[in-house]
């Protein structure tokens, strides 16, 4: 059921959002790999018995991670630098979505909620094997295209080492993998017959770190992880495949101890915070990005009098918080066509003004709304500027309900502006962070 709820969400968001997926950290099979061979290490190490109870949910977080395309373009990328912010001006860093992944899932186990814990644990894990990833810790902005990561990881896992790490935070496993990855950047090298190349020369390091600031692929060798034929000085080094599958087997091996580190290290607080009978705070609400699809019912009066009116509304989440909202209505009623308000309007919502959880599995948000709107009047389309509040209420399932007032002012050719005010309901579906 949750790859077909999977394979839909995406559908929608790829037709919707038409753009290409980025920076994909390993492909989604291979973070499933990684995953698994973490767990059965962790369970095979000891008694795991809520680790072996929830494999299935820790599987589905490490996967959906990569899927959550609207979480990933609008508030959290999947790269970090352990020596400085990576944070841009329109998302954050993999370092600030896994403390927002951990506190999540500490809640959720605190209120015994333990399948959506360790659901949060899997997503949080898919970072933590990210930073086994050069191009991720360097860092250097990248596609699919990325030839490291297209490499694939079934072959080192089938021959490299396992590795004994010790239980550790998620926020410690990321970090030491990430510090491991990028030394051995900066001081390891590619063996070839005619000499050895620093992999510095195939993921550079920005002249300067700053907030935000990415590397890029060696000048002159570019994306070329797997070439058996590589150019770098001026000159053509033949590489054997050797070579580069020890590069990967040690990555590897280190995605999956740190991971089964941190699947441990996480079992052992859920169980801690299962059986505690201290009382459970909440966190504050902080609604997630959201794509939405939902039917309107509700009034709209203005100069010409009062109706019902029905209608659709689509809503795509934006960076920083911000939404934008497409919604069509329609008035209904005895009143004649050309004098029954509606149309279509384009509106920004803004990040929420106020936030409220009154329970675990139920957050409250108002943001205030202003746009444009084409409106019918009078058997014409007039343009329009809809202003006002919508509050939205999100439950733990895919139902999403909200509630819209709205200014609407209408400026009809040769005459005053005319005012309307209109109140409707929302009920519908939300795909949101699995």
């Amino acid at each position: 059921m949750r790859r077909v709820k999977l394979a839909c969400s995406v559908a929608v968001l790829l037709l919707l959002l038409g753009a290409p997926l980025r920076a994909e950290a390993f492909s989604v099979e291979d973070h499933e790999s990684i995953t698994e061979a973490a767990v059965d290490a962790a369970l095979g190490s000891g008694e795991r018995p809520l680790l072996a109870a929830h494999r299935e949910a820790v599987l589905h977080g490490a996967t959906a991670e990569d899927l959550n395309l609207h979480v990933k373009w609008t508030g959290f990328h999947h790269f970090y630098f352990p020596e400085g912010s990576l944070e841009t001006v329109l998302r954050q860093a993999s370092d600030a979505r896994v403390r927002q992944l951990w506190e999540e899932a500490l809640e959720a186990a605190r209120h015994g909620d333990l399948e959506r814990a360790f659901d949060r644990a899997g997503h949080l894990a898919h970072h933590v094997q990210d930073m086994a990833s050069p191009p991720h810790v360097v860092p250097v902005s990248h596609g699919l295209g990325d030839r490291f990561e297209g490499y694939g990881v079934r072959a080192s896992l089938a021959r490299a080492a396992g590795r004994a790490v010790m239980p550790l935070s998620g926020t410690d496993a990321q970090q030491v993998l990430a510090r491991e990855t990028l030394a051995a950047v900066r001081t390891e090298a590619l063996p070839t017959r005619h000499g050895a190349i620093p992999w510095s020369a195939f993921w550079a390091e920005p002249e300067a770190h700053g907030p935000g600031v990415f590397g890029d692929y060696g000048t002159e060798i570019g994306n070329a992880f797997g070439a058996s034929l590589v150019r770098w000085r001026g000159r053509e080094y033949e590489v054997e495949p050797a070579s580069y599958a020890a590069f990967m087997d040690a990555r590897v091996s280190g995605a999956v101890a740190y991971t089964r580190a941190f699947l441990e290290w996480a079992s052992e607080r859920f169980q801690e915070a299962a059986s505690s009978a201290e009382p459970v705070e909440l966190r504050g609400f902080e609604p997630a990005p959201t794509l939405s699809l939902q039917l309107l019912g509700g009034l709209h009066r203005d100069p010409r009098g009062t109706w019902p009116v029905l209608g659709l509304r689509a809503a795509l989440p934006l960076p920083r918080s911000l939404m934008l909202s497409v919604d069509w209505t329609r008035g209904v009623g005895s009143t004649q066509p050309p004098l029954r308000p509606g149309g279509w309007s384009l509106a920004l919502l803004s990040p929420p003004l106020w936030t409220a959880r009154p329970g675990y599995a139920l957050g409250l948000d108002l943001r205030a709304t202003a746009g444009i709107a084409l409106s019918a009047w009078e058997g014409q389309r007039r343009i329009g500027l809809p202003l006002g509040l919508r509050a939205h209420a999100a439950g733990g399932g895919p139902l999403t309900v909200s509630a819209e007032v709205l200014y609407q002012g209408l400026k009809p050719p040769d005459a005053a502006w005319a005012h309307g005010f209109s109140f409707t309901l929302g009920v519908g579906l939300a795909w949101g962070d699995w």
